[in-house]
């Protein structure tokens, strides 16, 4: 059927296999969202953190301003993180950090279709170059 070695065949079919793998792990992650009661819980707790921070710090730092930056700077930092993660919760949606699923999978596609071609079924003969290739030893 095929006029392939065996062992290209062989590799072929496991880089499908790669693909397939990765397209479920890739499923997986879409469709399993962070746990509702989690997020709730972190939220709160964020929350808890803005309020209680400018209060521990002026109790810590006798500066005003080294109080404010050091309570910004804290807060600023675990809610970026936040935002980080629940950006990173669903990476295959439209926004502009999102992952481009729609190019993957066109990119994919055209590659498969490259194997189909007449071109990918003749077989690319090497020729012995051990005359040109002189090693020099010192």
């Amino acid at each position: 059927i095929f006029s392939v070695a065996p062992p290209v065949l062989s590799r072929a079919f496991q880089e499908l296999a790669n693909g397939m793998l990765r397209y479920h792990d890739a499923r997986k992650i879409a469709s399993v969202p962070l746990p509702f009661p989690y997020v709730q819980c972190l939220e709160l707790l964020l929350l808890v953190h803005l309020i209680a921070t400018p209060f521990l710090t002026c109790m810590w730092v006798k500066s005003a301003f080294w109080a404010s930056l050091v309570s910004f700077m804290q807060v600023f930092f675990l809610w970026s993180l936040n935002s980080i993660a629940t950006e990173l919760e669903n990476p295959f949606g439209e926004d502009v950090n999102d992952l481009p699923a729609r190019d993957l999978q066109l990119e994919m596609n055209k590659r498969l279709l490259m194997l189909l071609r007449c071109q990918a079924k003749e077989l690319q003969e090497l020729k012995d170059t051990r005359e040109q290739c002189l090693w020099v030893h010192s």
